[in-house]
């Protein structure tokens, strides 16, 4: 529009030189499109410092400058114009060409003096904030210095009012998390977060100034939830028999003792009920190996619903079970005993057509444990 004015003249309706000036000056009266090109133009120069002042409150001090410097820069040819277009500046001298001159040393300024070309301070505040593991910074008094997004999932607390202040005061209603950040070593750290566990490591990492003295710490925690769930996950899978889901013989062994060695140390009883199945090797010669399987599951099942919470039910070996059952009477055993092989003779197990029942065979003991007393324990072998 500017340079085929000629024909149209929308953009400048006349161009004459002033006559009451000291010197020539050029008088533009402006067209509509003059106007239109002119509210683009300051439209697009105020998105730009809107764009730098949103930027402005979360900068460090060195992008602030630069921040600081590029709005200064682009304010200048908004008010040179702002005086050229109400026809307030001397002998209607259009300002614009000098005022965008000042805005480019600004500009420059701020691009090569503050280095603002240079992305890795940039890059380094977005990976900050954007990291997953959440980050806290302490100087050496331990007052919080800086912290990234993901650790206020960790300590609600946090927010600007907090940056300056002491991290103990901050953590005085978490006694726990509070003592692992003053042993400052690396520690595993659990809390609820929307009602989930999530379970954390906590990593310490010293800052050192250029001459290689300490000034602070970060402290890093590194989300391990889904490595702790697999892990226990694992450790269950390893813990419990295959085919009856109940405690193979190896982990049943490791609890048992884990158990004795607390009956030794406070005192108690434990009654120990092992059983199992009748003429089994019948079953597999007469149905095949199948129908073994579902009479192990059907016992197995039935010892499950009058377990308590504290007994461990286990398989011992292919047709055995055991049952222990820590602070229980020998009388209460040979009740729960008696029912068990009750139940077990009365149910039915139902392979390709076929009704399998079996009965079992249950012998019960019982030992009363004096503190201190460590001759007892489940056999290993038999």
């Amino acid at each position: 529009m500017h340079y085929t004015n000629d024909s149209h003249h929308l953009y400048y309706k006349s161009m004459r030189l002033r006559g009451d000036s000291p010197f020539p000056i050029i008088k533009l009266v402006g067209g509509p499109w003059f106007y239109v090109h002119s509210l683009f133009l300051f439209l697009c120069v105020m998105i730009s410092i809107i764009i730098l002042l949103r930027q402005l409150k979360n900068s460090s001090f060195r992008f602030r400058m630069q921040i600081s410097m590029m709005v200064a820069g682009l304010l200048i040819p908004i008010i040179a114009n702002y005086y050229y277009i109400n026809g307030l500046s001397s002998y209607g001298i259009d300002f614009g060409p000098v005022s965008m001159s000042i805005t480019f040393i600004f500009h420059g300024a701020a691009l090569l003096t503050f280095q603002m070309f240079n992305v890795a301070p940039i890059a380094r505040d977005t990976v900050f904030e954007s990291m997953k593991e959440g980050v806290i910074v302490l100087n050496q008094q331990g007052l919080i210095v800086d912290y990234n997004h993901g650790m206020r999932k960790v300590i609600p607390l946090l927010d600007k009012h907090t940056i300056g202040k002491s991290i103990t005061s901050v953590l005085n209603g978490n006694h726990h998390l509070r003592e692992i950040i003053n042993l400052k070593q690396d520690s595993d750290f659990t809390c609820s977060i929307n009602g989930d566990m999530v379970h954390y490591h906590i990593g310490f990492s010293p800052v050192f100034n250029k001459s290689n003295l300490p000034i602070g710490q970060i402290i890093t925690f590194a989300d391990v939830t889904e490595r702790v769930l697999m892990l226990e996950k694992l450790k269950q899978l390893a813990s419990l028999e295959g085919l009856t889901q109940i405690l193979n013989r190896t982990f049943f062994i490791k609890k048992s003792e884990i158990l004795f060695d607390a009956l030794s140390r406070k005192g108690g009883s434990v009654s120990v009920i092992m059983f199992d199945i009748d003429h089994f090797k019948n079953v597999n010669d007469n149905f095949g190996h199948e129908a073994g399987d579902a009479v192990i599951m059907l016992v197995a099942n039935t010892a499950k619903e009058y377990i308590r919470e504290g007994d461990l039910l286990g398989r011992y070996g292919g047709e055995e079970f055991i049952l222990c059952l820590p602070n229980t009477a020998l009388s209460t055993a040979y009740e729960l005993a008696d029912v068990i092989r009750g139940k077990v003779s009365e149910s039915i197990a139902e392979v390709n057509g076929e009704k399998i029942s079996v009965t079992c065979s249950i012998g019960v003991t019982h030992a009363s444990i004096e503190a201190g007393d460590r001759g007892h324990a489940i056999p290993s072998k038999h």
